[in-house]
This record gives structure tokens, sequence and C-alpha cells, in this order.
């Protein structure tokens, strides 16, 4: 006997119902419970039945003119009812599931009708904090929703959608409490930010410094849905800004990085094939975009060929609603879009970034503002060795003040690149355990272009202070 662990359910039911549906699968009417509960698990097992049509099948199935004795006439009858009783039975699970979908479809129009008239509430009511508006209709959504939450859970389908419902802003913190600078608007209150409750939120590194020039732009994003661009030198902090701002207010993180070959399908999604039939397939952009509070950040943008890009201009609308692949797309509440590359939107100029292009006009007019990202000030700087790699400060500021002087020697084309944070964090946690002529050749020099070598060795020999250093370390 098959191991019918698997199988309980049908050695469960009663033997005359087990009967009816065997007899009409095999054809033969005598068998033992044993043999007719292996004979159904093997439909199950070879695909030609799945288990939840042929428990409802036996649950429903006809018994009254089952045969005891000898095969008749009557085995055929019982047999078509049967099969009739299954064929009505997958019917209403269609119509089920055909009614779960509506039901979802029924569920995000609302959702987008409330977010409307929370907008009409806003305007005409400015008296009222707008934030404390978003935070009760959320809540009441979510309340609203529990329990067709509850039923998508049981039924096991849907699951998308029912993670996208299920998140929600779950209250509002200071910037004071989030990144540990005290910020304030002009009429000085503290700038408040919503949190979220999505489980896939990037891990949070409490070492990471915060500027609040930044959170001030994240925080005008928040309130107005703008997308930004985050610009400049590499080695700034514009994609660690983004994640940690995820991290720290439970938000979803899309990041796509894009290159020369990239394509819209890639990003935006394609048709695929799906058991056997053609259906669109969204990319990781759609997926962020619809997903309650995710934040989605362009990484390199203006390496993608500017064609590929045109998908975002409609996208990138205030309050988006787009068709691509038959079905109409709509941004999530809270959805935030950030660009971040080496340029400004206008190409480059100095040829350190190669292939990137000027971004087409109505693409970089939907970026509301452009932020120049550049190197942290020399106590900031200071402190994040210091909490990346515990040396201590004297260390990191003696460090971080050659770094700076080699920084200096880009404006006046001596060297090609300036060397970023994390090559000086790599650079002090090399001394621990290599001479420092190695630790800064590997840490600092040999990333750079051959023409940089002579000027990275004429600062090693006059600023690099190799006693105090070794006292130091």
């Amino acid at each position: 006997m098959r191991n019918t662990t698997e199988f309980k359910e049908i050695f469960k039911m009663p033997l005359a119902k087990v009967s009816a549906v065997y007899t009409q699968l095999s054809g033969n009417p005598h068998a033992g419970k044993v043999e007719m509960v292996e004979f159904l698990a093997d439909n199950v097992i070879k695909g030609r039945n799945d288990l939840n049509t042929m428990l409802i099948a036996i649950s429903n199935a006809d018994t009254s003119t089952v045969p005891q004795g000898k095969p008749d006439n009557a085995t055929a009858e019982v047999a078509n009812r049967a099969h009739d009783t299954a064929l009505s039975t997958l019917g209403e699970v269609k119509k089920l599931e055909t009614a779960m979908q509506s039901a979802t479809m029924r569920i995000n129009n609302t959702i987008v009708t409330l977010n409307d008239e929370l907008s009409s509430i806003r305007n005409t009511v400015q008296a009222i904090n707008s934030h404390d508006i978003d935070l009760k209709v959320t809540q009441q959504i979510s309340d609203a929703l529990a329990p067709f939450l509850k039923v998508v859970a049981d039924q096991g389908a849907q699951a998308v959608v029912a993670q996208a419902v299920s998140v929600s802003v779950q209250g509002r913190k200071s910037a004071q409490d989030l990144f540990g600078i005290n910020i304030n608007d002009r009429q000085g209150n503290p700038l408040m930010f919503d949190v979220y409750n999505d489980q896939s939120a990037p891990a949070i590194d409490p070492n990471f410094i915060w500027n609040d020039t930044i959170i001030r732009h994240l925080y005008l994003s928040q309130q107005t849905g703008e997308n930004v661009w985050f610009g400049g030198e590499k080695g700034t902090g514009k994609t660690q800004t983004v994640e940690q701002f995820c991290a720290l207010t439970g938000r979803a993180f899309t990041r796509i990085n894009f290159h020369k070959y990239s394509t819209q399908s890639e990003y935006i999604g394609d048709l695929g094939a799906d058991q056997g039939t053609t259906s669109f397939k969204p990319g990781a952009f759609l997926m962020g975009f619809t997903t309650p509070g995710a934040v989605i950040l362009l990484d390199e943008v203006s390496m993608c060929p500017p064609g590929e890009l045109a998908p975002l201009n409609g996208l990138l609308e205030p309050n988006s609603k787009v068709n691509i692949g038959g079905q109409v797309w709509r941004r999530a509440p809270g959805v935030l879009v950030v660009g971040a590359d080496n340029t400004l939107t206008n190409g480059d100029d100095s040829g350190r970034y190669g292939s990137t292009n000027q971004m087409n006009s109505a693409l970089a007019d939907r970026f509301a503002r452009v932020i120049k990202f550049e190197h942290m000030s020399e106590d900031d700087e200071v402190k994040a060795v210091v909490r990346h790699t515990g040396c201590k400060p004297d260390l990191a500021k003696e460090i971080v003040t050659v770094v700076r002087v080699a920084r200096t020697k880009v404006t006046t084309g001596d060297l090609v690149d300036a060397p970023s944070i994390r090559s000086v964090i790599a650079f002090v946690r090399a001394l621990s355990i290599l001479p420092i002529a190695q630790a800064w050749e590997t840490a600092i020099v040999n990333r750079q272009p051959v023409e940089s070598a002579i000027a990275l060795e004429g600062i090693k020999v006059t600023h690099l202070n190799v006693t105090k250093i070794n006292s130091l370390i």
C-alpha cells in the first residue's frame, strides 16, 4: 500500500462515497478500500486530478445506487452521477475564484476612490493635519479589509494582494526619533515621518551618518509624493541614504540597477508563458509601484538608452494610472521614486562616468528636485570612520585629512577620481594587518587610473605620517 499520510482525508471518507468515485474512474466496482484509496492517490500524484477536487467529488458523490454485488447497468449510472457532481463542484470553485478576483478589484478601486477623496479634503480643509487624516483613513481601510484578508489566507489565493493590502502606516515618528537629528518646519513644528510595517524593509545600519538637508528633501517628498533626483560623486551615500530611509521607516526598498543594455521589459515587465497561457508579467518597477509605502530607486538611470526609459514618463506623473499589458497600474499610497546617478540629469562633461547619457527633458522634468550629494564634512567623515572601524578618533582624523587632500587634486586635474568614504574605511581596516604602504596601495591607489598614480604617490610621501599612524593603530 502506498504511504497514505498525505491522502488521509480520502481514507476518512465513507466507503460508499469513495467506491462511487473509484468506480467512475476505474470502471471496476469491486475493490477493497485500501486499493481504492491507492488508485485515487495515484490519480492525484500523476496529475490527472488535484487533491481538493478529488475530495469535493467524493464528498458529493451519490451513493444511493452503489452496487453491492456483481456490476450491472447501475454502475454506469453511479459513475455518470459522480462525474456530473465533480464537474458541478469544479464550476463552483471557478465561480469562487472569479468572485474573489472581482472583490479584490473592487477593493483596489475603493482604495483609489478614498485616496482621491482624501486629496480633495486636504485642499478644502487646510486647518486639519493631512497626515492625521491619512493615518485614520488607512487604519479604517486596514480594519475593514481584515475579514477579506482572513478569507484570502484561508483559501491560499491572491497572496500578493493580501500582502500589499496589509502594508499600512502604523504611526508617525519625528526626525529626532528616527534619524537622531532635531529638525523643525518654518512654524517650529517637528518633521514627522510615516512609519510602515512592511516586513521586507532593509536592515538598519546604526553607523549611518544622516544629513539634515537630505532629511528635509525626503520629508518634502513624503508630503507631496514628488519624485526626486540624487546626483553627485560616487561614494557620497546616495544609494545608502534611500536604503536606510526605508529601513528606519519600515518601507519596502526596490532598487533597479540600469546599464547600457537595459530594456523596458526588464524593469517594467513583459508577456510570459504560465501553465500553457500567455499573460503579462510585471517587472520590479511595477511590483514596487503597487506596494504601499515602497521606495523605488532608479540607480544609474542615465546609463540606460533613453528610448528604453519612455514608459517612466507616464508612471512618474502625480496620481498616475497607466495601462500596461492590458491592465491599469496605479501608484499605491505613499510610494516614492528616487533617481540616483553620478550626473545631475544633464550628462557627464568630465569623462569620468563613461556611457552615461543626457536625460530626456520630459523624463528629467518628472523629478521635482535635483539634489547634489557631496562628500561629508570632515567631522562627519571622522565620525563615520570611527563607527565603522572602531579605530581611535585621532587615527580616523589623520587618515581623513590625507584623503581630503587627495580629493582636492581632482579639481586640479592631477587625480581622476576622488577616494570615497568606502575607500577610507577599507584603508583603516587594512592597517590592523597590512603595512601602511601596502594598505594605501590596495585600498586607495590600485582602484585609480594609472595617470593618478603619480599624484597619489606624492600624497603618500608628503602627507602620510607613518610614525604618527603607527602610534595610533
